[in-house]
């Protein structure tokens, strides 16, 4: 709807050559609370001063010398078009004559009022043409405005997909976009490949195999949980699976997925990233079986950062020997469980990095997370790691190692007497 107040401040023109009709018009509008009222009574300044102040209504006389209503409505056309309001052109005609009104409408006149005026009837149509021509105003300008937010929104959807399309990039080997049924409709990167579904697809969308050499085996109990996560339309995150190549290596992928819905509800597909974590997943193995070894000595092992003094890592003996659980363990410096000082480590520490090999084995007490102390015999060596240096540890249980040898040797001397 439009404001009253602005129905009666809307832009209004009064066009005619007798001075006394004009005066009529601005007496009846005023009267009746308009206040945007501007007259003329030279039919040839009408198209510019429209071009300026882009009246909400003309109200037009059409019997004018030199150039009548019917001309100035024909010039007004042309104006209107390349003004912001459109090819509205806002005009009431004015006439005596019956036979005008047709010609008028068809002219592009919106309505007609006839001498002498009605004042009911008068303000009735002005009103109701001024209404009409703010709501196509408005109309026109949330259409402008909306148009303007779609084009903001648009651009920052793209700049949106841009970066999320980098990101995606950075961040993983590939994406991809799948329909309701299984197929590929949006992918960057070799996905298909990573997939094990060939290097080529179908010119329908659906893949077909590649070279037989590069198809890789699926882990069967791997592809059924995955299979079994898109059957039941749920999300999946960083899942792993392997695939085997014909000369027996294997490859990990980990990939992550989430089922797309419409506004209805409706399944339309998956999308998802996915990354070769082949390298990673062989150095987590590399860990795994340095740690069954380190596990598997019967001395206690700690490697020690001397750029922070903290154990970094540890044996299962080291856990046991001492009396505390790993995570306790990664928390502490040696000289926690030890009598010596950070600052004399930190010295011994150095000296070996230097290569003096004089402080390699060190006699002392140790001390458990009980508080109870036993002697030790530690081995130190030191091995760079990028720009700091670990600390390698092995340490002996001398009350242990002494009563091991000890029965070790009665167990001899029984054996020889037998």
């Amino acid at each position: 709807m439009i404001a009253e107040a602005d129905i009666l401040a809307a832009k209004i023109l009064i066009v005619d050559d007798q001075e006394t009709n004009v005066l009529l018009l601005e007496q009846l509008l005023g009267d009746a609370g308009f206040t945007g009222i501007s007259t003329t009574m030279d039919p040839h300044e009408v198209c510019e001063l429209h071009r300026q102040h882009h009246y909400d209504l003309i109200l037009l006389d059409l019997q004018m010398p030199g150039m009548d209503g019917f001309q100035v409505m024909e010039a007004l056309k042309d104006i209107e078009k390349t003004l912001e309001s459109g090819s509205y052109v806002p005009v009431l005609v004015i006439t005596a004559q019956p036979n005008h009104k047709l010609r008028a409408l068809q002219a592009g006149a919106k309505d007609f009022i006839s001498k002498p005026y009605n004042l009911i009837e008068l303000k009735t149509r002005i009103r109701n043409m001024l209404e009409v021509r703010l709501l196509h105003k408005k109309v026109k300008q949330d259409n402008l405005t909306l148009e303007q937010a779609v084009r903001e929104r648009t651009a920052e959807l793209s700049v949106s997909e841009a970066r999320f399309r980098s990101l995606t990039q950075l961040s993983s080997d590939w994406y991809w976009e799948q329909d309701a049924n299984g197929r590929f409709v949006n992918s960057s990167g070799p996905v298909l490949a990573m997939l094990g579904h060939g290097l080529h697809s179908r010119a329908n969308g659906e893949l077909s195999d590649a070279d037989p050499a590069y198809v890789e085996a699926w882990n069967e109990k791997e592809r059924a949980e995955l299979a079994a996560n898109i059957n039941l339309r749920r999300p999946f995150l960083d899942f792993t699976y392997s695939r085997t190549k014909r000369d027996g290596t294997r490859r990990y992928l980990q990939v992550s997925g989430e089922p797309i819905f419409d506004s209805s509800g409706r399944f339309t597909g998956y999308r998802g990233i996915g990354s070769d974590v082949t390298k990673r997943m062989r150095v987590d193995e590399d860990v795994r079986r340095f740690r069954l070894a380190m596990d598997a000595i019967p001395d206690a092992i700690l490697l020690i950062s001397r750029a922070t003094m903290r154990i970094v890592d540890l044996n299962e003996t080291a856990r046991g020997m001492f009396g505390y659980t790993r995570e306790e363990l990664l928390k502490l410096d040696f000289s926690s469980v030890s009598e010596v000082s950070r600052d004399e480590l930190e010295s011994r520490y150095d000296s070996v990095i230097a290569g003096d090999t004089s402080f390699g084995m060190i006699r002392l007490l140790l001390t458990r997370k009980d508080r109870m102390k036993f002697p030790g015999q530690v081995i130190l060596r030191a091995q760079p790691s990028g720009e700091d240096w670990i600390m390698v540890l092995m340490i002996c249980d001398i009350d242990k190692h002494t009563e091991a040898s000890h029965q070790s040797a009665h167990h001899s001397a029984h054996s020889a007497n037998s």
